[in-house]
């Protein structure tokens, strides 16, 4: 079995997207793994969540992953050497209700991850805040915000989309106290949020 013990989450992500994609397996890193990387590391994860998006027969996935030592334990692939486990969502490729068209790489030492674009990255954490009331989401999506120095304006046209007025407004009303205070940690985030729905109890 290979010996993925002292192997970084991101390179990992990319030894697995390589060898699939030898296989004839395409797929784009999306989840919590996406949001670490375009954070810089703010947000850290223990699981990799990629889409296959040619949609190869999961025996052919199977015996891909086994060949790198995975094996399936319900919905997740997991390997004896490390505690990261890789999972396949459902596809079609998508944030909220729209379809993803354009994907773009990242670049690890082991090679390129195929991964969400941060636009799109932004609007699937915003479509799990109005779609499931995950705050946490919320926090994600506004610490990629002002890493990479975007406003909430630019997804105001999704958040109407997925008829979220009511959500873009926290977004905005966060964002702004967020950049006021030049809050970045993940734990000055989630604190600054709980403040505020405390104090609008």
């Amino acid at each position: 079995m290979k010996d993925f013990s002292d192997i970084p989450i991101t390179e990992l992500a990319a030894i697995v997207a390589n060898h699939l994609q030898q296989q004839g397996i395409e797929v784009v890193l999306v989840g919590g793994l996406a949001v670490e990387i375009y954070t810089h590391n703010l947000y850290l994860t223990k699981d990799i969540d990629m889409v296959n998006t040619n949609y190869q027969r999961s025996q052919t996935l199977h015996k891909a992953m086994a060949e790198l030592g995975f094996s399936k334990q319900g919905r997740v692939y997991v390997n004896a050497t490390t505690d990261i486990t890789i999972e396949f969502p459902p596809g079609p490729l998508s944030v909220g209700n729209e379809l993803i068209r354009t994907t773009t790489v990242a670049s690890m030492a082991h090679g390129n991850i195929p991964i969400l674009r941060v636009e799109d990255v932004i609007k699937d954490r915003l479509a799990a805040y109005i779609h499931w009331g995950d705050r946490q989401s919320l926090v994600q999506a506004t610490a990629i915000l002002l890493t990479h120095q975007l406003t909430p304006a630019a997804f105001q046209d999704f958040c109407i989309n997925e008829k979220a007025q009511t959500e873009y407004e926290m977004l905005e009303t966060f964002y702004q106290c967020a950049n006021q205070k030049q809050l970045t940690a993940m734990a000055e985030l989630q604190t600054e949020l709980t403040r505020m729905l405390l104090s609008a109890m």
